[in-house]
């Protein structure tokens, strides 16, 4: 008998799998628990899912378990392991790396968004690109001894395709990265995010990274411009 694949994904993303034939954590749990999906049926889990869910179909399914992704941490700014969209960062050519795209359900751009599409929203996009950007220069392209801050001068994003909850992955090329002055950083990326063989996105990007303490100067001097130029905008309101 022909083996049936249904894809697996988080809660935000229920209108999905009702449009694909897919099911929910909750809905393929129930139904291995039941009886209604057995035989044929293999199960392949997407985006939105937690360690503990796919632990817990897995195991009613006496299917393997599957590998959580080791999220980037460094360079992101990011506290909650629920935001961070970049996993298994690898380099696989001088000055270009890859990702796989790692979507949490409690994803903070995803708890107060639902515009009645099945899609990933394009700001989870935007963010995954930043993301690696960061992820990436913060591991293979600054001193490591070092503080730093990722700031971005200039933006040109380009949504080619849906992007669905499904595996995706998300590469990031440095096209110039050099040193104006000892302290900064500039560097010129172009992130893309493929899934099932697709672009679905392109996001090329100019940015500065600064050495901590020449940073907070520079923005401490343009902060007291900013008071000075408008000082109507202190007055109580």
């Amino acid at each position: 008998m022909p083996v049936h694949t249904i894809p697996v994904v988080g809660r935000p993303f229920a209108r999905f799998a009702g449009q694909v034939g897919g099911l929910t954590a909750d809905a393929a749990l129930a139904g291995l628990q039941d009886g209604s999906i057995s035989g044929t049926v293999v199960l392949r889990p997407g985006q939105g899912l937690t360690e503990d869910e796919w632990n817990a179909i897995s195991a009613a399914a006496a299917a393997e378990a599957r590998r959580e992704p080791v999220l980037a941490e460094a360079g992101l700014y990011k506290r909650d392991p629920r935001n961070i969209l970049i996993g298994d960062l690898e380099q696989v050519a001088w000055r270009h790396w890859r990702a796989v795209l790692a979507v949490h359900a409690d994803n903070a751009v995803l708890a107060d968004h639902d515009n009645a599409t099945a899609h990933i929203p394009g700001m989870v996009e935007v963010e995954a690109c930043a993301q690696m950007a960061m992820a990436a220069t913060e591991q293979y392209l600054v001193p490591s001894s070092g503080d730093h801050v990722f700031t971005t001068k200039r933006l040109d994003i380009e949504f080619t395709t849906f992007l669905f909850p499904l595996a995706a992955t998300v590469e990031l090329r440095a096209d110039r990265a050099d040193w104006p002055r000892p302290e900064v950083l500039a560097a010129d990326f172009t992130a893309t995010i493929v899934q099932a063989g697709l672009t679905v996105a392109v996001m090329r990007f100019q940015a500065r990274v600064f050495e901590r303490g020449f940073f907070d100067r520079l923005e401490s001097e343009r902060a007291r411009d900013a008071v000075a130029a408008r000082p109507d905008l202190l007055e109580q309101r």
